[in-house]
């Protein structure tokens, strides 16, 4: 025992290599504790992994064979490290930064409208937990160039609904039915008095939304290879995440908060079905 923790000591303690081999702890440590805000590429694992091998390796034969560091090997060492890594890296902050960032279920609180500078009703904002006998269906923000999209969808008993609609009624901005129908969508957005920037609003009110569903035994190693997640969908036979795009016609709308005057338009909309068995929270953050 006290032979294996000298050459531990040895190990992560001792030169050479001591501070390449913290570093590499330590970029262990980064990549994890970042990993809920980037999705790494499973290259980006198998060369860090690669990589942290070779090098304790290294260390090891040194250690057993108490011989001198081998000629430049630290400077090929970090020449193949990082011509490899860099690619991979820019690759994975790429799809990051514009893509569907998740599709958890236990993450439903990032989708949720919340606003620190207090623009949405207090009873709006990012709840604790969830009402009674309401659960999550599917959660997802979309992250794009033009801006953050983020759609929750939620089912439970009628009375439950109906008294969540009614805290959303009495903060909405105004409503209306969404639907292609006369007296719908269409016609009381045309009707209504607009700030400058109305086609925000009419571009973002789609008469579907999409219900995000995991499929485990569908998984695929190619995508995760080159993203780190697996490919998105119409198909469950042929997708790890797949999407079901639902009709969203007949369901009332509430807008409960706005800012088409400021440089960064933002709308938020509260959905529920006819039955009052389905609410959905759209948040749309758009870039100018």
């Amino acid at each position: 025992m006290r032979q294996c923790v000298l050459y531990l000591k040895e190990l992560f303690l001792g030169a050479p290599y001591r501070k390449s081999i913290w570093f590499f702890i330590t970029l262990w440590v980064l990549t994890f504790l970042f990993s809920d805000e980037i999705s790494y590429s499973g290259l980006y694992y198998l060369i860090l992994l690669v990589a942290t091998i070779v090098l304790l390796f290294e260390k090891c034969s040194v250690i057993d064979s108490e011989k001198g560091i081998r000629k430049s090997f630290l400077t090929y060492f970090y020449v193949i490290f990082f011509l490899c890594m860099l690619p991979t890296l820019v690759v994975t902050l790429v799809f990051s930064a514009v893509r569907i960032s998740h599709y958890d279920t236990q993450l439903w609180h990032s989708t949720w409208p919340s606003s620190k500078a207090g623009y949405i009703p207090h009873p709006l904002q990012t709840p604790k937990f969830l009402p009674e006998r309401v659960k999550v269906v599917s959660s997802a923000e979309v992250i794009g160039m033009g801006g953050n999209k983020s759609c929750l969808v939620l089912d439970g008993d009628k009375d439950t609904i109906s008294q969540f609609e009614e805290t959303v009624k009495s903060n909405a901005w105004y409503s209306f039915i969404n639907g292609r129908d006369k007296d719908t969508t269409v016609e009381v957005l045309n009707s209504f008095t607009y700030p400058k920037d109305k086609n925000v609003l009419v571009s973002d009110v789609s008469n579907y939304y999409e219900i995000i569903t995991i499929r485990r035994q569908n998984w695929k190693l190619v995508p995760w290879i080159i993203n780190g997640t697996q490919s998105v969908g119409d198909d469950p036979n042929e997708d790890y995440y797949y999407s079901t795009r639902i009709s969203a016609e007949k369901y009332i709308v509430y807008v409960v908060y706005h800012n088409f005057d400021q440089d960064q338009p933002r709308a938020i909309y509260f959905m529920f079905n006819p039955e009052r068995t389905r609410m959905i929270t759209m948040d749309i953050d758009v870039y100018h």
